[in-house]
Parts: C-alpha cells; sequence; structure tokens
C-alpha cells in the first residue's frame, strides 16, 4: 500500500486470524465529523469491536469539490484505527497531505478503494478495511478463510491533480526553438545531458524526437524493446541511471514508468530521443525507495523492438 497513509504509511495493514463467522459490521455505520482547522483530528466513531471480513470501501461524509478521476494524483490525509476498540493508531490528519495516483497499479492492488476514489470529490471521507496478511518475512500472501481486517483507514481528499498530459509536436518544436529543452552531447560516444538555465521543469510530457527510426514495427504500449539511456534529475541535472557502458537492456513498455510507456509509444527501432517526464508519470515528489523524485530527462536510444512475448 504504497504512500496511503504517509506518516502512517509505515504501519501496514495487517490481517487477523479468527474463527471464521461472516461480517456483522458495515463501513458505512461510522461516524465522522471533520474537525474545524488543519490542527485538529475528526471524530471517527467506530462501533467496536468491528468484524469484517471484506475488501470494502466507503463514502462516509460528501464534499462539493472537484471530482476524482482515473490517473489523477489526489492529496489525503488519514489515520488508522483498530477494529479491537476503535482507537487511533497513526495519523496524518494534523500533518502534510500525501499523495495517492490512481493509476492501474493501485487499481490492481486495492480495486475496492480505487472504485470508490474515482467516484469521489475533494472534500470527501472515505473509510477503507482491508484483508491483507504477511508471512514470517513481512512478505504479503493470500489471507485464510474467515480472516478478519485488523484496521481500518479512514481518509479524506484534500485536493486532486490531473495526469500530466503529452505536449503536441508544436508545442515540443516552440520550447525547443525558445531554447527550453535540456539538450545532449557526446564525448568518446557517452551522452551529457545539459539542463537549461533559469527554465522550470514543463507541466507536461516532453518527446523530443531527435532522430526517427526506421526499422520494423513502431513500438506500442505492450512491446518488448531494447535501449541504450541516460537519466538525469530536472532539478540539478545529476546523473542516476544509465547504460552506456554496457549492453542496451531489454523491459517491456508495460513495465516501465508511465513518461517510457507513453514516451517511446509509436517509435521504431532507431530512434533517439529525449525525454522531459513530470514526476506523476515518473516516481512522484516523495520517495522512500531510493528512486529519483520530481521531472525526470533521459535520452533514449531505441535499438530493437518486438511484439509482447505470448
Amino acid at each position: 500500500m504504497r504512500k496511503v497513509l504517509a506518516a502512517a504509511a509505515t504501519a501496514s495493514i495487517l490481517a487477523l486470524a479468527a474463527c471464521g463467522s461472516s461480517s456483522s459490521s458495515d463501513l458505512s455505520d461510522i461516524k465522522v465529523t471533520p474537525a474545524k482547522d488543519a490542527s485538529t483530528a475528526p471524530e471517527v466513531s467506530i462501533d467496536a469491536p468491528f468484524l469484517t471480513e471484506k475488501d470494502e470501501a466507503v463514502n462516509v461524509v460528501k464534499g462539493d469539490g472537484a471530482e476524482i478521476n482515473e490517473g489523477d494524483t489526489i492529496s489525503v490525509k488519514s489515520g488508522l484505527y483498530k477494529t479491537i476498540d476503535g482507537k487511533l493508531t497513526a495519523e496524518n490528519f494534523t500533518g502534510q497531505a500525501a499523495p495517492m495516483v490512481l493509476d492501474d497499479q493501485f487499481k490492481q492492488t486495492m480495486p475496492a478503494l480505487y472504485n470508490v476514489l474515482i467516484d469521489s470529490k475533494v472534500g470527501d471521507w472515505v473509510a477503507y478495511s482491508a484483508i491483507e496478511s504477511t508471512d514470517a518475512t513481512g512478505a504479503a500472501k493470500t489471507p485464510e478463510p474467515g480472516s478478519r481486517a485488523e484496521r481500518i483507514i479512514v481518509m479524506t481528499i484534500e485536493n486532486t491533480t490531473p495526469a500530466s498530459a503529452k505536449l503536441s509536436e508544436d508545442e515540443t518544436a516552440t520550447l525547443k526553438k525558445e531554447g527550453k529543452l535540456p539538450t545532449v552531447s557526446f564525448k568518446d560516444k557517452l551522452p551529457t545531458i545539459t539542463i537549461p538555465k533559469d527554465v522550470e521543469a514543463p507541466k507536461g510530457l516532453i518527446v523530443d524526437v531527435l532522430e526517427q527510426g526506421t526499422k520494423g514495427e513502431a513500438a506500442t504500449e505492450t512491446s518488448t524493446v531494447k535501449a541504450k539511456y541516460l537519466g538525469v534529475t530536472y532539478a540539478d541535472g545529476k546523473e542516476f541511471d544509465g547504460n552506456f557502458d554496457a549492453e542496451a537492456t531489454q523491459f517491456g513498455l508495460n513495465q516501465v514508468i508511465k513518461g517510457w510507456t507513453q514516451g517511446l509509444t509509436g517509435l521504431k527501432a532507431g530512434s533517439k530521443v529525449m525525454l522531459t517526464i513530470p514526476s506523476d508519470l515518473a516516481y512522484g515528489d516523495s520517495s522512500t525507495s531510493g528512486s529519483p523524485t520530481g521531472t525526470l530527462v533521459f535520452y533514449v536510444e531505441l535499438t530493437e523492438v518486438s511484439a509482447a512475448a505470448g
């Protein structure tokens, strides 16, 4: 459950193995009274013990803000409540809202919560229970029959930001003519990326095709490709990844960050391209996994394109 809780994100949703009786509690019965200011947690009333064997999400308070859509990045404040006694165990209601990207990965991981969130509005409050279990190493495993939720998440949607769009060829050409796009140069066949000085990162995905490839079929979102690449962070131009000193890397375009999927789709082998990728199409603006954050820039040489395996 990546970034669901910000400050509370380190607290996993654990399963409670119990003698399996049918569900006897209803998320819609949870009462939430929002706080009057950001320094106070809301009043949340849970009729404990709360017994449920379902992965479920319910909208418990309706807001009147902007609608939430697929692909949006929402900002949420949330708290973890024990089902056994209804007590709050961790929260970021009084802290900074945490980002949550409503993408395909989120949909696959928490479908019940995803389906409620994309039908919500800014200002809504949502309660979520999940039956989840871990083995002795802490890895997720399929819960045993009759397992019950040990924690309930109650969250409020503070804001929403639509997914970044790909800029048109004309928009890209204009920025390039004005000197507002990253450039690449070579020394001993090794690339160096230069970030334009005093230029804010663009608001959308930039696909600056330096050389059009002509070999074979154009890549699709599910193609397998091989590529040479160099990646730097837009903020400081520092390199964080690359393989020009090794063999080209093979990967599926449905297995990488969205900026790569969208940026390389439609290109043929032999293409050389600069990708400037906003954070919501990369790794976000905050990371605990060591991944680079913010806007990223890649120089990519697409050496091979083939259909997806299977």
